[in-house]
């Protein structure tokens, strides 16, 4: 199985059929299903609406201009509109359908690729696994490299015409007579110099067109790995600046309800219970963070019910220990 392909029931790792499984593989067999008719839907979309701008027969609908008709009666706007058609126009019905998983927005992309080069860039390239960024910088390059294919193209041209060249003077001399008698390259040496020649432009051509390639697939993979480092270090700085700021946040609260609990100390009389203040004051930031804890499961309620009551369950477990363990101390 490739690495994008959907998988089968032969390629999950079942030992037996359970109850259990035969209903996950019921699941599994209606999101692929549904996928599938998702592709399909888009691909109908780009076709209907090609027809429906190429035949005119938005106009038998009261419509004067085919933006009107797909901007009024589709909510599509222009351009989304014409995007679709032009993708459809370009890839083809086949090239849509096989590749409807990508999406309009990367199958457009899709069509900036040469024709004669976009079976080789979809086996090479993981488009599905590919944000649109990389994707768009993927075919600039492509794109360079094609203008140095042209050129190595326009070389081979040039050679070809430099054989003609020496194939038209080997029959030049073929046919010309011996006027004087001064040895002559026979024909068998004419035809050795030519096809050497021949040979040497042709090997000279692939190298160059083999260095080339290696050249722009190890770029490729330097500016990828770059990319990728860059991106560890950013979140890595994000993360340490996040936890950074809630342990310095933490301190600073500790350090103030410290300070209040000195203070709270020393206005009492000499022989109060300094340990009981202390105690007293705890219990008062305990209540304080516990209405803070409500406040935001309360919010996650809103959000997410079900996330929320685990929540509020996991802390009223603690809190039930706690008291149990208190009242036997």
């Amino acid at each position: 199985m490739s690495e994008n392909s959907i998988m089968t029931l032969a390629d999950f790792n079942i030992g037996e059929i359970t109850a259990e499984t035969a209903a996950a593989i019921e699941i599994h067999n209606s999101i692929i299903g549904a996928m599938r008719d998702a592709a399909g839907a888009m691909v109908e979309l780009c076709k209907n609406l090609k027809q429906m701008r190429d035949s005119g027969q938005y106009k038998s609908l009261g419509f004067e201009k085919f933006e009107d008709y797909t901007e009024q009666a589709c909510h599509i706007k222009k351009r989304q509109a014409y995007n679709y058609i032009q993708t459809y126009e370009r890839l083809g019905d086949t090239v849509l359908q096989s590749n409807a998983n990508l999406g309009i927005t990367k199958l457009q992309l899709l069509t900036e690729v040469c024709a004669v080069d976009r079976e080789d860039f979809l086996e090479q390239n993981d488009l599905e696994g590919m944000s649109v960024p990389e994707i768009k910088k993927l075919i600039a390059e492509s794109k360079g490299f094609s203008k140095q294919l042209d050129l190595f193209k326009a070389e081979d041209e040039r050679q070809k015409q430099e054989i003609e060249r020496l194939e038209e003077e080997n029959k030049s001399l073929r046919e010309r007579p011996v006027e004087v008698a001064v040895q002559q390259p026979t024909p068998e040496e004419i035809d050795a110099a030519v096809a050497e020649k021949t040979k040497a432009l042709e090997n000279s051509y692939k190298e160059k067109l083999k260095k080339a390639k290696e050249s722009e697939r190890k770029k490729a993979e330097k500016d990828k790995q770059k990319a990728i480092e860059e991106a560890r270090s950013a979140a890595k700085k994000d993360v340490e600046a996040k936890y950074k700021a809630q342990i310095e946040s933490a301190e600073k609260e500790k350090a103030e309800a410290l300070k209040r609990a000195e203070i709270a100390a020393a206005k009492l009389d000499k022989n109060a219970d300094k340990d009981l203040v202390t105690a007293s004051l705890y219990f008062g930031e305990a209540q304080s963070q516990l209405d803070k804890f409500e406040a935001a499961a309360n919010k996650i309620m809103l959000e997410d019910p079900d996330k929320g009551a685990k929540l509020k369950k996991v802390a009223a477990d603690f809190l039930v220990n706690y008291i149990e363990r208190l009242g036997r101390q």
